[in-house]
């Protein structure tokens, strides 16, 4: 029998909401995954899991009485260790570019898709702060390329081996504006507030595994992984952080799409309202996203195994494993850096290895791929040198997944 992990009262929330909303999946006739027993249950304010991947805690809020899975091997983890590649030799330089930091955080508590190289000296109190503007010229926050997420963990790292108070208020700011940013139907944009002149940006954004690593950062703190633990956050934010983390695994199962009646994945960018999958950039059309969707289960798979999660999760995982799909021998190799070879193809053979497309048709399990001028081809030669070169059209991106989920009993 599956260890079962018990959860405060407040923690009933997703599969209440799930009830009365008729959102997600309603199961399936297989089975249940024989489910590792070793996973150690903790207090969400006391001890946690290893941030390398250890077995999950109670601390997470999605669902009540339900098991949890072991977590060693799962993709979530290292997603939030892109701000140590800005972390220097010394405490004193890590203060001073977290001091750095603090004048480029907005009013809003958000940062823009700065590099470390932007941290190299304070802002200069008259340059934008931000590449995007929204109503009346507001400067936009965004979790874009690991934007404010990056920043927030950075802050936190500093803050726990200095105890400089005023690190710990920059993330605690950060984090007011991840709260504040998620729509009320539980996803996040990708930024905020509203940008105008555009209408992607205000989408629901699983793009680059945006939502799903704000989501992973408010687990991992109210799991108190550090250095998100201790009193970086206050014990009110962490309860709020609970209820935004039951509010955006409702709205991935709630948006998962079915192909046929059966559900599959998620596409890139989803409408906040009516939950379906919506375009980006020209050439980031509606699909099913064999890159997103790898992170957004692997979340889910992070999260208590109510009915409703585990059949989200069996579900996509059918989807990767799906022959159909997957591009056996094949796999995704980008042009050498310097090339101007416009007659390589990026989609080589190459024996064991699976590739799966980044994009795939709504209705049908085939790859497409498109350039500036909006029209899908199933060629990828077929678009332009620009787009063909200038972004990442397959990948290995199930392989990992179902590693993982091989190890917990899935498959």
């Amino acid at each position: 029998m599956p260890m079962k992990i018990f959860f405060p009262a407040a923690a009933m929330a997703l599969s209440l909401m799930l009830s009365a909303c008729g959102g997600g999946s309603s199961g399936s006739d297989a089975d249940p995954p024989v489910f590792n027993s070793s996973s150690s249950s903790s207090s969400s304010s006391g001890s946690s899991s290893s941030s390398s991947g250890g077995n999950a805690s109670s601390g997470s809020s999605s669902g009540g009485e339900a098991p949890m899975l072991p977590q060693s091997g799962n993709p979530i983890y290292g997603e939030l260790d892109n701000y140590k590649s800005w972390l220097g030799s010394s405490l004193s330089a890590d203060e001073a570019r977290a001091e750095h930091i603090l004048t480029w955080q907005m009013d809003h508590g958000g940062f823009y898709k700065n590099d470390a190289s932007t941290y190299d000296a304070p802002w200069n109190g008259s340059s934008p702060r931000s590449g995007w503007t929204g109503a009346g010229g507001i400067e936009l926050g965004t979790i874009d390329n690991d934007a404010t997420v990056t920043e927030l963990m950075f802050l936190a790292d500093v803050y726990q081996r200095s105890g400089d108070s005023q690190y710990r208020d920059g993330a605690r700011k950060a984090l007011e504006f991840l709260l504040t940013m998620q729509y009320e139907s539980g996803g996040w944009p990708q930024v905020y507030p509203a940008r105008t002149g555009t209408t992607y940006s205000n989408h629901v954004t699983f793009n680059d595994g945006a939502m799903a690593r704000v989501l992973i950062l408010l687990d991992h703190a109210v799991r108190e992984e550090v250095p998100l633990n201790g009193d970086l956050f206050t014990d009110e934010q962490r309860v709020r952080m609970e209820a935004a983390i039951a509010k955006g695994v409702e709205f991935i199962l709630r948006a998962q799409i079915a192909q046929a009646d059966a559900k599959t994945v998620w596409c890139a960018q989803h409408d906040p309202v009516t939950f379906e999958p919506r375009g980006a950039r020209d050439y980031e059309l509606p699909s099913k996203s064999g890159k997103e969707s790898m992170l957004v289960t692997a979340f889910l798979m992070s999260q208590p195994q109510t009915e409703q999660v585990e059949a989200a999760v069996r579900a996509a995982l059918a989807w990767y494993h799906s022959p159909v799909v997957q591009v056996a021998d094949t796999a995704y190799v980008k042009r050498p850096s310097g090339s101007d070879d416009d007659n390589y193809n990026p989609i080589q053979s190459r024996s064991g290895s699976t590739m799966w497309y980044r994009f795939y048709d709504l209705g049908q399990d085939v790859g497409f791929f498109a350039d500036r001028s909006g029209i899908k081809q199933y060629d990828i030669m077929a678009i332009d040198a620009e787009r063909r070169y200038g972004y990442e059209w397959g990948g290995n991106y199930g392989s990992e997944l179902i590693r993982y989920a091989d190890t917990v009993g899935y498959f």
